[in-house]
């Protein structure tokens, strides 16, 4: 499958640019080809206040869009390896709770004053990385290595803790901020701005490269726990390196876009069945893949029902069924 690779992945990146370029041409403000043509190329008689649109709203964007894809997608990719579970995605470990619990307590309760000083993508990152220390502390065993089925029921245990409390909030908190928060929980990337792009792109481009340098060891941690400590391999280490990278990953997604899911589980899945099982093409792959598709889902989103937006969450499970659907049974065949 790896002789794939040189064509697929080239082709992917060539419908990544040609969905990103639909992303800046295409949204909920009609501007006619002579326009897109002269904002584009940055002329003179370009008229400003579609430029504006364009250069400060649709192009952050599109880009913020394609690199919460692509990390989400490598985060899943990498939670499938460390834990050995085909269902595993980035939102197992309750990051994706943990989350929701804080921007929907800083939106329904926070003085407006502090909401504007810290920001909810800055509360909300806190929130995952809160839910994670817990899971991780649940799952240490002192002496032991990590079992992937603890952390597993400690992610559940941690996410169901932080579901309830989001729970209550929506429930006892007025209507108006709770109307806000139920918008902020169902994933959108409207409002993006330049400022948000550089973190996420460097954090996203190191933990890549990061992950493809030891693509090796990732490798032999999919053969199990003695075998892969046999090649010398630290099982555990490269287990925290996964676990840091996807809160890192995973909060910076949260925190422009809210929650965003499927892409993570998704996504990876479909790489393997394009280019197999090694982590040095499948990476890449995963990356271009959920780039792809959330920029996509993103332009529906603007555009289906324009001028109002639907949330990046209701169109991606919708797109997400089908193939979570085959995957499962996929896997019943497999059992």
């Amino acid at each position: 499958m790896q002789t794939r690779f040189p064509i697929l992945f080239p082709s992917v990146l060539l419908v990544m640019c040609v969905v990103a370029i639909a992303g800046v041409l295409w949204g909920t403000a009609q501007i006619s080809w002579s326009d897109r043509l002269a904002i584009l190329l940055h002329h003179d008689d370009a008229p400003r206040g579609l430029s504006l649109i364009v250069w400060q709203w649709r192009v952050p964007r599109v880009i913020a869009v394609a690199l919460i894809g692509a990390g989400l997608a490598l985060a899943g990719a990498l939670m499938q390896t460390a834990l050995r579970n085909p269902m595993a995605d980035p939102y197992l470990m309750g990051l994706s709770s943990g989350a929701s619990a804080a921007a929907v307590a800083a939106i329904i309760w926070l003085p407006d004053y502090l909401t504007d000083f810290f920001g909810v993508p800055l509360i909300a990152f806190s929130g995952a990385a809160l839910a994670f220390l817990m899971t991780l502390g649940l799952s240490q065993r002192r002496g032991q290595a990590m079992d992937p089925l603890i952390v597993i029921l400690a992610g559940v245990a941690v996410s169901l803790l932080f579901q309830s409390l989001t729970a209550f909030f929506l429930y006892v908190g007025d209507p108006h901020a709770t109307r806000n928060a139920i918008g902020w929980l169902m994933g959108t990337a409207a409002g993006t701005e330049w400022a948000e792009v550089p973190l996420l792109a460097a954090a996203v481009t190191v933990i890549a490269l990061l992950c493809i340098v030891r693509s090796n060891a990732l490798d032999a941690t999919l053969l199990g726990e003695e075998r892969a400590q046999a090649l010398g391999i630290r099982t555990n280490r490269i287990r925290m390196m996964i676990f840091f990278a996807t809160v890192v990953l995973t909060g910076l997604a949260v925190s422009v876009a809210g929650i965003v899911g499927f892409v993570g589980l998704i996504v990876p899945h479909m790489a393997r069945l394009l280019i197999g099982a090694r982590h040095r093409v499948l990476l890449p792959m995963a990356m271009a893949l959920g780039a792809t598709v959330l920029i996509a889902v993103d332009l529906l989103c603007r555009t289906l029902l324009a001028p109002e937006e639907l949330p990046l969450g209701v169109l991606l499970a919708l797109f997400a069924a089908p193939p979570f659907i085959l995957i499962l049974r996929g896997l019943r065949r497999v059992a």
